[in-house]
């Protein structure tokens, strides 16, 4: 129980990594707050937590993108637990097009969620842990596009990227009030998105296979170790890195 009664906001908490993440920080002690844009898929992680560990947790339906809600889903957060102990920042969209003809509504709507929205709740909730003066743990999503390139993903790797370094800034700027900023980067991991690519022909399986030393793609619930860790006290020393859970993709220089 590393987590015990501690307070966890997890955006993109409805389905993909974000739920596994809050799934596995409920059964580590936390109390969650879960952020979607979808309600349904809210209340079924929901559900699921309280009858697994008897708290039902705060849902809040919201665009990450947008200012006015951010600022809402943390006021409602801080209104019934008076404190944010950990943010996770897992919501997210993929954009996939040639970048030649990338349109900019879809560049700017890909930068929008997955750095906007990264910047924007990491801004809230790094305030509110600063006039509690515990600090806390920034957990940012980032993925193996901020690290190489992967053709027809220039909006979504100039966000990751973006991600990537915005971690590495706050960690830098809010080390001296105890909080801890850091990103995991996953690799190809089997989420409903993934599942998508694959079934329109966007990913091959066997191609992504064949890179991976650990010659399988990962599951969501792969997230969950190296997110716990990085939430917990056993990482009060570790801030600004991102951890790299990619089955050996990035450092495979074979293929």
């Amino acid at each position: 129980m590393r987590l015990r009664d501690r307070v966890a906001l997890v955006t993109g908490g409805g389905r993909g990594i974000g739920a596994a993440i809050a799934r596995g920080f409920a059964r580590e002690g936390a109390d969650l707050v879960l952020v979607s844009r979808t309600r349904e898929q809210l209340e079924r992680q929901a559900e699921w937590i309280e009858q697994t560990t008897g708290r039902r947790p705060l849902t809040v339906v919201s665009d990450v993108g947008n200012p006015e809600d951010v600022e809402r889903v943390v006021r409602e957060t801080v209104e019934r637990h008076r404190r944010i102990d950990i943010l996770v920042n897992a919501a997210g969209i993929t954009m996939v097009s040639p970048s030649e003809s990338l349109k900019l509504e879809d560049w700017h709507r890909c930068l929008r969620t997955n750095l906007d929205g990264t910047f924007l709740f990491c801004q809230q909730v790094g305030r509110v842990m600063m006039e509690g003066g515990r600090g806390g743990k920034i957990i940012n999503i980032t993925s193996i596009v901020a690290h190489a390139a992967i053709p027809e993903r220039a909006a979504y790797a100039a966000s990751k990227g973006g991600v990537l370094q915005l971690t590495q800034n706050l960690a830098v700027e809010w080390a001296k009030y105890n909080i801890q900023v850091n990103a995991i980067s996953p690799g190809f991991i089997r989420t409903e998105i993934v599942q998508d690519l694959i079934a329109k022909g966007v990913h091959k399986p066997d191609r992504m296979v064949a890179r991976i030393p650990a010659r399988r793609l990962g599951e969501v619930d792969d997230l969950v170790g190296p997110a716990v860790f990085l939430a917990s006290d056993d990482s009060n020393y570790v801030t600004g890195i991102a951890l790299r859970v990619d089955g050996g993709w990035l450092a495979n220089g074979y293929i």
